[in-house]
């Protein structure tokens, strides 16, 4: 089994991340075919002994704030030359790469990532990778189920919301991770703590945001939108590119 590392230096920058990285595959017994890290020349050049030792092959930014798009642009050129194995790990705890985990998976890849979990969105990491590995504490295997809500007071009558019949769902490496996810619990707890989208009308998103983290819906640090978003056929946001309201469309 071959698999290829696109490592975010600017984000992980430790000689020791590096050497974890390689000792995680060699224990699975997988092979790294395409190794190669991304960053400014600081980054690169204190890190520069371990590339060398596990022959990874350094790409110099182009200045500030771009090492992301230096990494995806050749991960995507990889892609389209048929030259990327059937598993892609990616070194960052940077959430920035989720476009690219899911287009990856869209092609059958199995996508990875190695974070440390004290600079990570673990909720929205979870969300697009089959694996997240922390380097500095437990792993999350696969997308493991979120942690058990503290129990909230039961209305005194919950009322059943009318939607569609959900689609059988795909499998994971040919769903789209906005669809792997969505439940109809999940869509009724998000009624339930906001009982203002039940109108139909605009809803301020800062008031659907903290309701949802008041009733633990919506993790401490995870966004809202990416929630509301598994469902999109049942909330509009709006306006689409900055969005500050969210309208429940009754469908």
């Amino acid at each position: 089994m071959n698999a290829a590392f696109l490592l975010d230096a600017d984000n992980l920058s430790s000689a020791s991340d590096v050497d974890e990285v390689f000792d995680h595959f060699l224990r699975l017994g997988v092979t790294v075919t395409v190794r190669r890290a991304y960053g400014g020349t600081e980054k690169l050049t204190g890190i520069k002994d371990v590339l060398r030792q596990h022959a990874v092959r350094s790409f110099i930014n182009q200045g500030k704030g771009t090492t992301d798009a230096a990494l995806i642009i050749d991960a995507m050129d990889l892609l389209h030359h048929d030259a990327l194995p059937g598993i892609v790990a990616i070194g960052s705890s940077d959430a920035d790469f989720a476009p690219l985990a899911v287009r990856l998976r869209e092609d059958g890849i199995r996508v990875m990532c190695f974070a440390l979990r004290d600079k990570a969105d673990s909720d929205a990491l979870a969300l697009v990778y089959d694996e997240v590995v922390y380097l500095d504490g437990p792993t999350r295997a696969g997308r493991a189920d979120p942690a058990p809500r503290a129990a909230r007071k039961a209305p005194a009558a919950k009322k059943a919301v009318a939607r569609a019949p959900a689609a059988k769902a795909a499998p994971v490496e040919q769903a789209s991770a906005s669809k792997v996810f969505a439940t109809d619990d999940e869509f009724e707890d998000i009624l339930e703590a906001v009982p203002a989208l039940l109108s139909g009308e605009p809803v301020p998103l800062n008031d659907v945001t903290k309701q949802l983290r008041d009733a633990q819906v919506l993790g401490r640090r995870a966004k809202s939108t990416t929630l509301l978003g598994r469902y999109a056929a049942d909330f509009r946001l709006t306006p689409e590119r900055n969005p500050a309201y969210v309208q429940w469309t009754k469908r």
